[in-house]
């Protein structure tokens, strides 16, 4: 009785084989299953991944157990946040440059309008 159940099951597991490789066999799309939605954290990785090859890649630490601070790397930081602030502040300052310009413009043709209208009186005169 033992052997019959065993060569029984062995016919059942060839039978599930079959339905299964059918599917694959038999004109199965390769796009049915799990597909792989992009991930979010590529992008973070990858910045990270540039700023190590920018900043530390090429950094010798070896000498550095204390892990104490680099004063030039902290300057080249804060000297971007620097310059951004500035470049603001210098921006506000051409643009008020730029309507005191314009003003001026506009009140020296005024004044050449007006003492063109008085010469262009006393040339007939002379």
């Amino acid at each position: 009785k033992g052997k019959k159940k065993k060569g029984e099951k062995k016919e059942k597991k060839k039978k599930g084989k079959k339905k299964g490789g059918k599917g694959k066999e038999g004109g199965g799309d390769d796009e049915e299953g799990f597909k792989m939605v992009p991930s979010m954290f590529i992008p973070g990785i990858e910045e990270a991944s540039s700023t190590y090859e920018d900043i530390w890649k090429h950094r010798d630490e070896t000498e550095n157990f204390q892990q104490k601070y680099d004063a030039e790397l902290i300057k080249e930081l804060k000297r971007g946040e620097v310059e951004s602030e500035i470049r603001v502040q210098v921006d506000d300052l051409m643009r008020q440059e730029l309507k005191n310009l314009k003003a001026a413009i506009e009140r020296d043709k005024g004044k050449k309008e007006k003492s063109t209208d008085c010469d262009s009186a006393l040339i007939p005169l002379l």
